[in-house]
């Protein structure tokens, strides 16, 4: 039977759902606001010309143009001092992209320059900028062919028991990982990125041992493919979870659900106060009016 005391219960903890529903909507929206900060549009505009001089810089190498190429590297170490990175890639992603610049000078400054160490050096810068650029749809992702048929190969050659073949292979399959290396330390977490180059130092070390094992390398290398999918994302698991709701109108989904509370609550009470009506209220008598 209801009372007094059991309704201001009920009433009391519906409206504190009531509140926590709509604390909990102002929470979402002030983090969904934060996460959809946009970006300095001069930040952005910098970031586009550097990816602009990279592109003519990768033009100017492979048309044998060197000097020129050498000036446009020269140029794009002056605009990095001039972007601020924030909200674009990690520490990480920075220190790649400077080191992969840094790198650059050295083989465009050698006494002796190498059009092959150029060629590598450049594709690194061209698409690091790129990835910089282009967070949804970076040129690096292109390489995903690449390196799974590099794999598949290098698996081949490890199945036959062939070391020569197999080191050989994987010289390759190491060479194109280091070109989009810098890309994908500004793409993506750093923790996915040390997973692979963990992997691979332990699949090096294997195919250095005599004799290989053959049974922990086909393993690495399954995991090597599995790694290779998250990080180009051609993992269902890596898909990004999608709210139900949708994250713009937070506050007005929480509202929508604070007004069905209100609603149960004004019906309970309602049908609290129809019961009360047919309760039939016994007085309490004296001990001597009831004898």
């Amino acid at each position: 039977m209801f009372n007094y005391s059991s309704m201001k219960w009920l009433t009391t903890t519906l409206l504190l759902a009531v509140v926590i529903s709509i604390s909990s909507a102002c929470g979402v929206s002030t983090s969904t606001i934060g996460q959809a900060a946009p970006i300095d549009p001069v930040q952005v505009e910098r970031i586009a010309f550097l990816n602009q001089i990279a592109d003519e810089m990768y033009k100017q190498t492979m048309d044998g143009q060197v000097t020129e190429a050498r000036n446009k590297l020269m140029q794009m170490s002056d605009q990095i001092p001039k972007i601020h990175f924030e909200g674009i890639t990690s520490v990480e992603g920075l220190n790649a992209l400077t080191e992969t610049i840094t790198q650059a000078k050295r083989v465009y400054n050698a006494v002796t320059y190498s059009p092959e160490e150029g060629q590598i050096a450049v594709a690194k810068i061209r698409l690091a900028t790129d990835a910089l650029t282009h967070k949804n749809q970076p040129m690096w992702l292109q390489y995903h062919k690449v390196l799974q048929n590099d794999t598949n190969i290098l698996h081949e050659a490890v199945k036959a028991n062939k070391q020569k073949e197999a080191l050989a292979n994987f010289g390759k399959l190491s060479q194109h990982v280091a070109i989009i290396h810098p890309s994908l330390l500004i793409s993506r977490d750093a923790s996915s990125v040390e997973k692979l180059d963990s992997l691979l130092t332990f699949i090096r070390t294997n195919l250095n041992s005599q004799p290989m094992s053959i049974r922990q390398l086909e393993s690495a290398l399954d995991h090597l493919n599995q790694v290779l999918d998250d990080l180009f994302l051609k993992n269902k698991d890596a898909i990004a979870f999608v709210p139900l709701t949708d994250p713009r109108q937070p506050i007005i989904w929480s509202l929508g659900i604070g007004l069905i509370i209100v609603s149960v609550l004004s019906f309970v009470g309602w049908r609290m106060y129809q019961s009360g009506r047919n309760i039939v209220h016994v007085k309490q008598t004296k001990e001597g009016e009831n004898r």
